[in-house]
């Protein structure tokens, strides 16, 4: 059980499926879909969609194209907060406004964006996945009653078009992420990490990348891979012994020098699943490289492999770091017993500046009762390292 394990026929097994696919830019793909569409029909002046997370039954934005005006970015809230959108879920058919004005309330932020920058009419679509909900296609004009019947037949072969490039984008992520989860099960029948701590720290990283979108001028895209790729910061543990992975108890220099030897092992099967599979062209792909090649580096230049310091530290890197340190400190570890969540806030806040980058701890702090949520959420009584 102690050598490293091979995981080459499951990386094969994992993204074979992806290898004859052509990746582009789903905000270009997007742009091309609305072009045509205004071509034929003017009035439509935005489209959108908004991602569904069913375990915290919560909406965020992710891509859209927008003829003018400013768009509607790093944004979420419960399904629960929006009535009218939950009941399209509930029915899975397409809902026409066609007077906002008199239609919606304006009391959301949401709702006030759409009027301020002046739409006036939208069709709503689900966007369905295996019969459970993916999320919702918005098409929106600043015309009243934009959207007579034959207008939205057409318009429904194009939101089955857009279903379907937003669903094989975000399908070939998680297929990887997923697969490779489940990589120590098919090899050593063992578990890395729990899927809870996974769950978590993916949900910290990208409520943080989302707090940090204003300043930094992060896409939804960019932040939603955040959240995809953040699960597989730690692949390469799957090669580590488990007489080091499994040890009851702190590392000695020597275990801990081998354990760290993780971080180039992730790197060359994130480099091998991307070449052997052709997966270069993925949207953000050097976001997964990033991850899993620094996200133990430290902003004084304390942490490893390569000693990086501030900036040169890429950002998606350093927000992955933080949400991963605070869960490693509120959950069990092979060596420790679980913090509470005040004394994980209290200390994750102490690191800020010199060992994790200041403002992902700020957005931290500032959603204490999202991430005390998520924390709620997902929990898992099997101790990691």
């Amino acid at each position: 059980m102690d050598a490293p394990v091979s995981w080459q026929e499951f990386a094969a097994s994992a993204a074979r499926q992806a290898s004859n696919l052509h990746f582009s830019s789903v905000a270009a793909k997007m742009r091309g879909v609305h072009e045509r569409i205004h071509a034929q029909h003017p009035v439509v002046e935005r489209l959108a969609v908004a991602l569904y997370d069913p375990a915290l039954k919560r909406l965020r934005t992710f891509v859209d194209s927008t003829d003018s005006g400013t768009s509607l970015r790093a944004y979420e809230c419960p399904i629960a907060d929006v009535s009218s959108l939950r009941a399209i879920a509930e029915s899975g058919k397409a809902r026409v406004l066609n007077d906002l004005g008199t239609s919606i309330s304006g009391h959301s932020p949401h709702s006030r964006w759409l009027l301020h920058e002046g739409y006036r009419s939208s069709l709503t679509v689900p966007i369905m996945q295996n019969e459970q909900l993916l999320g919702f296609l918005f098409f929106d004009s600043r015309t009243r009653d934009a959207f007579p019947d034959p207008v939205v037949a057409d318009l429904l072969l194009s939101g089955h078009l857009i279903g379907m490039i937003v669903t094989q984008e975000l399908a070939t992520v998680q297929m990887l992420v997923g697969g490779l989860r489940l990589a120590s099960q098919f090899t050593h029948v063992r578990d890395l990490e729990t899927g809870a701590h996974l769950d978590r720290m993916a949900r910290y990283a990208r409520l943080i990348a989302r707090e940090l979108a204003p300043a930094h001028g992060l896409s939804d895209d960019y932040i939603e891979h955040v959240f995809l790729f953040a699960p597989l910061h730690d692949i390469g543990k799957i090669g580590v012994p488990d007489s080091i992975l499994l040890k009851p108890g702190r590392l000695d220099d020597a275990e801990r020098d081998v354990m760290r030897e993780h971080v180039a092992m992730g790197v060359q099967m994130a480099e091998r699943l991307i070449n052997d599979f052709s997966l270069a062209g993925l949207e953000n792909i050097d976001m997964l490289r990033n991850i899993v090649s620094a996200h133990h580096e430290r902003m004084d230049g304390s942490g490893y492999p390569n000693g990086l310091t501030g900036e040169a530290i890429p950002l998606e890197a350093r927000i992955v770091a933080t949400a991963d340190v605070f869960d490693a400190l509120a959950c069990a570890r092979s060596y420790k017993a679980a913090w509470t969540l005040d004394n994980a806030f209290d200390e994750i806040a102490r690191m800020g500046g010199a060992k994790l980058y200041a403002p992902t701890i700020a957005a931290l702090l500032d959603c204490r009762e999202e991430v005390e949520e998520i924390y709620c959420r997902f929990q898992d009584d099997t101790p990691i390292r």
